[in-house]
């Protein structure tokens, strides 16, 4: 507290933290904090700012600013609590872990702690310990909607769906503001086959957040699971003009171009997802698959061995460079037919017929068939007599 008071004294007026979604008063406080850091950089100043751009979703700039208050102040157990919450929304749950329970050893004891502390443990399938952080969460606040959140969230993990359920509707009605609520109800009822209801949620959802691009997203999922394509690649599209780095959306595009045989269209989708995600799983397969089907063969090859050789046991992999190496031959061979014949062959001798010289030889002109017959039948007329005669 000391610290934190002379850190005070020693800064330009600080703003207080902006309400949620109102973003004119989030940019103010961001030009006053930006001013005061310029006077005399103090670090709860920094602190405010990386909390605010937490909320903006700029999480490498909210990132920076955390690291800078906590390397002037390393004793404030809120600035961990705050870069454990920006290292969870950049996928680092094992460090958010980490300075979750630095921030508890320092003597932060809040619901908003707790629960963080029980998704991190559910990430890490330490549902036991998840559970407790959770329980304490709810008794300190008992209509905290996002504790109920991710209690709904271990009971999908573990299998029950039923409890999940439930558990994320009395969490709606707590904090129907909440995200990702929406976004597994939509996703139990799609997986169950419920796509009314699943539809229902994510409709609510977009009420709340018409410009996220996660919901149409998931609108996209949907319609792609009972087959309407050509609504789920409206929602795909949409997807992407929001969020141009969408790789997911780029993916099930190309998906729906494959099924309708547009291998072009699909494989420039396929193409953009290996920029944007060069590590997603079998993506050379898809490419591969592209190219085999247009006929490119010698690239359909390079795609199929580079996915064979990250994934041994990618048997569509290994199917598809089969194929391709065999069309390949046999292109090969029925084009060498039409290619001028340039190459030097041996030259054989023809081999001489034997020539009869009709000059020298007597030829006897041999009776025809018919008349030698005729006088055989003749003869045999002659020495065999009909029954009955003398």
């Amino acid at each position: 507290m000391a610290s934190c008071g002379g850190d005070d004294r020693q800064a330009a007026h600080i703003p207080d933290f902006p309400k949620p979604g109102d973003s004119s008063r989030a940019e103010g406080a961001l030009r006053a904090l930006t001013v005061a850091i310029n006077q005399s950089s103090p670090a709860s100043a920094y602190a405010k700012r990386a909390a605010i751009l937490l909320a903006m979703g700029r999480m490498n700039e909210a990132l920076a600013d955390i690291e800078e208050a906590i390397s002037r102040n390393d004793n404030a157990g809120t600035y961990y609590l705050t870069r454990a919450q920006i290292l969870r929304a950049l996928q680092q749950p094992a460090k958010a872990l980490q300075n979750a329970q630095r921030a508890e050893i320092l003597g932060v004891d809040t619901p908003e702690l707790y629960t963080l502390q029980g998704d991190l443990l559910q990430q890490q399938n330490q549902f036991d310990k998840a559970k407790l952080y959770v329980a304490k969460a709810l008794q300190m606040a008992p209509y905290d909607g996002e504790a109920y959140f991710f209690n709904g969230l271990m009971a999908a993990r573990q299998g029950d769906t039923a409890q999940a359920i439930t558990l994320y509707q009395q969490s709606l009605r707590l904090k129907p503001r909440y995200l990702e609520t929406y976004n597994q109800l939509a996703s139990v009822y799609r997986t169950l086959g419920d796509q009314n209801a699943a539809l229902a949620y994510n409709q609510q959802a977009l009420r709340y957040f018409p410009g996220n691009a996660r919901l149409y997203y998931g609108r996209g999922l949907i319609y792609h699971s009972i087959g309407q394509l050509d609504s789920a690649m409206t929602y795909y599209r949409q997807t992407m003009k929001l969020q141009p780095g969408y790789y997911q959306a780029y993916f099930q595009v190309g998906l729906i171009n494959q099924t309708y045989r547009n291998y072009y269209e699909a494989l420039g989708n396929y193409q953009r997802v290996q920029q944007l995600r060069p590590q997603f799983p079998r993506i050379d397969t898809y490419i591969g698959y592209c190219h085999e089907q247009m006929g490119q063969y010698d690239l359909a090859i390079a795609a199929y061995t580079k996915a064979t050789q990250q994934n041994a046991t990618d048997q569509q992999a290994a199917a598809g460079l089969w194929r391709s190496q065999r069309r390949q031959y046999t292109q090969n061979s029925y084009n060498s037919l039409f290619l001028p014949d340039t190459a030097a062959k041996p030259v054989t001798q023809a081999k001489s017929r034997t020539v009869i010289d009709t000059t020298r030889v007597r030829i006897t002109t041999i009776q025809p068939k018919a008349r030698v017959m005729t006088n055989a039948n003749d003869s045999l007329k002659r020495s065999i007599k009909p029954i009955g005669q003398n």
